[in-house]
Order: C-alpha cells, then structure tokens, then sequence
C-alpha cells in the first residue's frame, strides 16, 4: 500500500495527540510550581535566530515579536540577533546566548553542554502537529528510491539544514550533484523550481507540498508524494543549559499555552500570535529533552559535508 501523502493522513491520530499533549502541559505546569525557585542566574539578555538571507523583511517582524514575549515571560530585555549563514550562528551560539530558533539541523549542532531544547513549532490542525519530510516526483519518470544517487542533477533538496529535507536520504557523505534551496523555513523556490521543469525530484516539507498541490501549481496527474521521514521538530527554540530548569518548565509551559483556544493572552503574546502565520505556525509545543536526543540519535549522521 502506497504512503503517499493525504491531506487526512494523521487525522485519526489526532485526538490521543491532543490529549497527549494537554496531560504533558499540565504536567510540566504543576512541576514548575512546586520546584524551588531559580538561583539567579544573571541573563546574558540575547536570542539568536538563524535565517537565510535575502529574504523578505517581514519574517523579522515574527522574530521581533517572539524576542519581546521571550523578554516578557524571562522578566529580562532581550537583544535580537540574526544570523544569516549557518558559520556565523554557529559562532555566535558558541560565545553564548540565552535562547536561539533555528532549524532542527542547526539546533542539533550546538554544544549539548551549553544549550538544550525548549519548544517547536506547532502546526495548525488538523495537519501534522510536527511536519514529515516528503519527496515530490515525477510521475512519468517513476519512483526511483534515492534519485539523489541516480539522477542528482535531476534532484533538489528544500535547504541542507532541516530535517525534513535531508532527514530521508540516511547517512550521507557528500550530495556534491544536487541542488539544495536557500530557505530552510519555506520550500516555495524549491517546488517552482520543481514544477517549472528544472527537476524531477524534490525533497522537501510536507505543508510547503500540501501548498502546492492544494493551490493547484503541483498537479497531481503529474506529480506524486511519498513520506521520508517520520514527524520531525523542524523549528526549534533553544535555552542556555546555564538557566535553571525551573525557569525552563515555566517558560517553555507558557509559550505551548500561547495561541491556544480558552488561554488568557497579552499585548505581546496577541502580537506574537499575529505573526505566526509568516512561518506557517499555530504556536509551540513543548519540547522534552529525550524526545530530541532521540531525534539526535535517529539523524545525527544526515548532514551532508560543507553545506554551510
């Protein structure tokens, strides 16, 4: 039986998902309660983000937003910081900061001793709460199983950075043939690209494919999808491992509880929430500490050589 991609494909998952997810958050609600309180640990007051450069100005406006709540629930001024290649975030990250976003590939990349997971990105229902990775082909070409080995100059990758786009392909040494995307958050080039005549196989983000074909730009005559990979964190927020775990719990608990239906908000959450849609989000999940070593453990060898 074919797993090509529905749009109902995690439908019937869902409701023990959601019940998951809401047993978790009170959870993590009561702990940070009833833990001592923090032993001030003095803020170095930055967030990080990763993002490619060249691209549309507005996204930063989402980026402004999260910094100003991230600032409101820490109690600490926060000063943005964009990174535009991976080199510069990786070097940036090592002199130490209090939060990051980035892609799964880069959170994955930083010092297990100075940074650890907070939150990911929730997608809208009832889509995926984490997207997969999928390969969009050529139908009349047929579905060849590792087109970036057989016909890689035919093949694009949505960028060399998450996992929904190299997360399929298993340990890799080189992909030296292949295309890769510039944008790690949105796929769209790629997929014009794609579509346009320039490929034939292109691995990418489920929602960025969903987009497509539901817009009618992929026709589905033409074109078919297949799972890559499992459901994967894709955009991660990052803390300081130097912040107490009491203030962790609390704030990755406050920013799961934003956007969500029956929740008090701010002028800052309100704001934030406005902004969510630039990268297609509803808000963020709590993300556990061994629910990303697994992923580390599942993908650690995924990178490609000197794709910075």
């Amino acid at each position: 039986m074919s797993d090509s991609l529905g749009p109902n494909s995690d439908r019937q998952a869902l409701p023990k998902v959601t019940l998951t997810a809401a047993v978790l958050v009170l959870f993590l609600a009561l702990g940070a309660a009833l833990l001592p309180q923090s032993a001030g640990y003095e803020m170095r007051e930055i967030f990080l983000v990763y993002d490619a450069p060249g691209i549309d100005g507005q996204r930063e406006e989402f980026f402004q937003a999260l910094n100003l709540v991230l600032a409101e629930i820490s109690g600490h001024s926060m000063e943005l910081l964009v990174a535009e290649s991976p080199s510069e975030f990786r070097r940036l990250a090592a002199d130490g900061v209090d939060f990051t976003l980035c892609p799964d590939g880069l959170a994955l990349q930083l010092d297990q001793q100075q940074y650890t997971q907070m939150a990911t990105g929730r997608r809208k229902l009832p889509n995926n709460l984490r997207p997969r990775g999928v390969m969009v082909y050529r139908k009349s070409g047929g579905e060849v199983p590792r087109p970036w080995e057989s016909h890689p100059r035919r093949t694009v990758f949505g960028d060399s950075l998450s996992l929904v786009s190299v997360g399929g392909v298993g340990p890799v040494s080189q992909l030296g043939e292949c295309a890769f995307g510039p944008d790690p958050y949105n796929h769209g080039a790629v997929l014009h690209a794609l579509r346009l005549g320039a490929f034939d196989y292109a691995l990418v983000r489920q929602w960025d494919a969903d987009d497509f074909f539901s817009a009618g730009l992929l026709d589905s005559k033409i074109w078919g999808v297949r799972n890559r990979t499992i459901p994967v964190p894709d955009i991660v927020l990052m803390a300081s491992r130097k912040i107490p775990l009491v203030d962790r719990l609390k704030w990755s608990d406050t920013l799961a509880l934003i956007g969500r239906s029956g929740q008090t908000s701010t002028e800052l959450t309100d704001l934030l929430i406005n902004q969510l849609d630039k990268f297609k989000l509803a808000g963020f999940n709590i993300l556990l500490e061994p629910d990303f070593e697994l992923v580390r453990r599942n993908f650690a060898r995924h990178w490609p050589a000197a794709t910075d």
